[in-house]
């Protein structure tokens, strides 16, 4: 029989289809006709597709596909990439042709839904349509279908490729979404990292890290939209995966040998910034014998055996209890909290020494203020000719400010004022020096300061080296011992050689190795300090009792600013006693031996035991004083004892009898 043609249809036939003839199969009679009543004939077939949804999502999609198009001519055309176009390139708008796509069938079925729900007599249903390629119409959209899908298959998957890409970039993690990582973009920018991608470091290879980041940067994100995150961001040394299977891709610590000289330059707090150096060789080494001895540094790393420590606080930084297991198996046990080694461990992280216990701030390291002015004068940033532009950068620097624009200001005023009023000589003839100068220390509070996020300097310790931070002494103090009562050394010489300038009788300076020669000498006790005790980043403390020891100054002046609510009085012999007559700084500290001190003067035997006398009487003060303080009095207390009871005897035991509530008589 011949196929008729749609547009041969007898007039007698419907040009819209019922119910029946569309397939639906569920029996429904055509509606009757009465001579008396004619009803309106309502088809039974309706175009799905027709209804505001499928075509939101169909304009969705094309508008979607059209800025991609855009978007890619802009890409390949900018020369400059801006993380912000990027996340709309590669991550918003295929996200919107995905959701435009979506929304279509939705549509579709919201509507077959809505009108099976109001007029239940149609018996709509969802029907695979029959296809028929000999049919033209059929053929034109399988056509469009078929170049479509090719055509947008391939945008997504390469939009997608690359937007998985540029989440793992450093424009993503330090500019785009994460604005909260402003201070180890700063950092990030100058280390000597670089050229290596966050995710190199923070993620590196494997799904499994991939995915573990992408869920935490999930909840990063909603943390970011709450405005919950913590100001400032902890420090990421807990969640980095083994430096074996990121850092050691490139650093190879073993193939490491030999010594690598280091110069260190700083410039002195005085009129003329004098300028001074120190040379030294770090004994870098490494523990392959095919390189060179197995000794050094590095050796930590290159060990058969294992360095394991117990790490009590977030940041690593407190370490009562360190085990070595050497290559033969002998385990040996260090600790520093007097506990003898068979004890068990103590409550704490337990992590297995690697390169990121010393090397941790490798790509986000914040100069402290002392450090980066010395920077700069070195380079010439910084006119080393303007009188005391180290003390007064670095004192401007190390100012608490609310924010960066109050810094800028509040810097500017300090240096203008104090050329002005001391040297307004210079303040006439110099002016352009000084407002350099004042342009390049605001420069250096942009680069290490950060109110917003509360980050500074002291934020995040540093553990290379240990001149502000604990750093190597926080096991290399010389208070860890093992069972066999051996220490973790100490000594300068087990990891630098110094090289100290030698002037022989003939005026001809040479270099000798040697052992470190501080500026200010140091003896007794002085000279066990760590070196972040007098050496905080700020302004360098004078070379005097009172100028480290401001504490003990200011409660023996009876000016401590804790203790200002209980009227304290000054020390009686703060006018007559010097420290240098008490403390002898070339014998142990113990009251025994400034008790000694003491009788130089009071002869008399009835003051022979005088300081014992009066610890005797403090202590059970203290210890009820601690029973009973709470708020601001365990503050009280605190401050009290690091200013030294015995340093004001009477103040002393006034703030202990007014925190006790008068039980004890002062």
């Amino acid at each position: 029989m011949p196929r008729t043609r749609p547009d041969e249809r007898p007039e007698s036939e419907s040009p819209i289809q019922t119910a029946d003839e569309a397939g639906a199969g569920d029996g429904a009679e055509s509606p009757p006709e009465t001579a008396d009543r004619q009803m309106p004939y309502k088809p039974k077939y309706r175009p799905l597709w027709n209804n505001t949804i499928t075509i939101f999502g169909l304009f969705l999609a094309v508008m979607a596909v059209m800025l991609l198009l855009t978007f890619g001519l802009f890409h390949l055309v900018s020369p400059a990439k801006n993380p912000y176009v990027d996340i709309v390139g590669f991550l918003i708008l295929p996200g919107i042709l995905v959701i435009g796509l979506v929304i279509v069938p939705f549509g579709i079925l919201f509507k077959s839904w809505r009108i099976h729900r109001r007029e239940p007599e149609q018996h709509l249903a969802f029907r695979f349509p029959h296809i028929d390629l000999n049919d033209p119409a059929q053929r034109k959209v399988a056509k469009f279908f078929t170049a479509g899908t090719f055509f947008l298959l391939p945008m997504v998957g390469v939009s997608s490729y690359h937007g998985y890409h540029y989440t793992d970039s450093a424009g993503f993690c330090a500019q785009a979404c994460h604005s909260v990582m402003e201070p180890e973009a700063t950092t990030y920018e100058s280390s000597s990292h670089a050229r290596v991608a966050c995710a190199e470091c923070h993620i590196g290879s494997g799904a499994s890290w991939f995915v573990k980041s992408k869920l935490s940067g999930t909840r990063q994100v909603l943390a970011m939209m709450q405005d919950s995150y913590s100001r400032p961001i902890p420090p990421a040394i807990q969640h980095l995966r083994p430096a074996r299977e990121t850092c050691e891709q490139c650093h190879w610590p073993k193939k490491f040998f030999g010594a690598q000289l280091r110069e260190i330059v700083y410039f002195t707090s005085d009129e003329q910034n004098t300028r001074r150096e120190i040379d030294m060789l770090v004994k870098t080494g490494g523990g392959d014998e095919a390189s060179g001895r197995a000794e050094g540094i590095h050796k930590h790393m290159a060990l058969s055996g294992t360095i394991e420590y117990v790490a009590t606080d977030d940041k690593l930084q407190e370490i009562p209890w360190v085990r070595y297991t050497t290559k033969v198996g002998e385990v040996l046990i260090y600790r520093s909290d007097g506990r003898p080694s068979s004890d068990p461990r103590p409550e704490g992280q337990l992590k297995v020494l690697d390169c990121m216990d010393c090397h941790n701030r490798p790509a986000h390291n914040f100069l402290a203020p002392i450090d980066a002015v010395d920077l700069r004068l070195e380079v010439g940033a910084l006119d080393d000719t303007l009188p005391y532009i180290k003390r007064e950068a670095v004192e401007a620097l190390a100012q608490p400010y609310p924010d960066a624009d109050s810094a800028r200001q509040h810097i500017g005023a300090m240096l203008s004022d104090f050329y002005r009023q001391e040297y307004p000589e210079i303040w006439q003839t110099r002016r352009v020096d000084i407002y350099s100068a004042i342009d390049s220390v605001r420069t250096i509070y942009d680069e290490t300061t950060f109110p917003d996020m509360k980050v500074n300097w002291q934020t995040y310790p540093d553990n290379i080296g240990h001149k502000i931070s604990p750093g190597c002494f926080r096991c290399h103090e010389g208070k860890h011992v093992n069972q066999h009562g051996e220490k973790i050394s100490h000594s300068c010489d087990i990891c630098h050689t110094f090289l100290n300038p030698v002037v022989e009788e003939d005026g001809r300076t040479v270099v000798q190795r040697g052992p470190f020669v501080h500026p200010v000498p140091l003896e007794g006790l002085h000279a066990e300090l760590r070196c972040d005790k007098c050496h905080t980043g700020g302004p360098t403390p004078e070379a005097t009792c009172t100028g480290c020891h401001t504490a003990q100054e200011a409660f023996r002046a009876g000016t401590h600013e804790a203790f200002a609510d209980f009227d304290v009085p000054a020390e009686p012999m703060y006018e007559s006693v010097s420290c240098e007559e008490c403390h002898d700084l070339s014998q142990p500290t113990s009251l025994e031996a400034i008790d000694e001190m003491c009788m130089d003067c009071h002869d008399d035997e009835e003051y022979e035991g005088m300081l014992a006398s009066w610890q005797q009487e403090l202590e059970p003060l203290m210890r009820k004083a601690e029973e009973r303080a709470h708020g601001e009095d365990l503050e009280v207390l605190k401050a009290l004892k690091a200013a030294g009871p015995m340093h004001n005897l009477e103040a002393s035991r006034k703030i202990l009898h007014e925190i006790t509530g008068g039980t004890e008589k002062p």
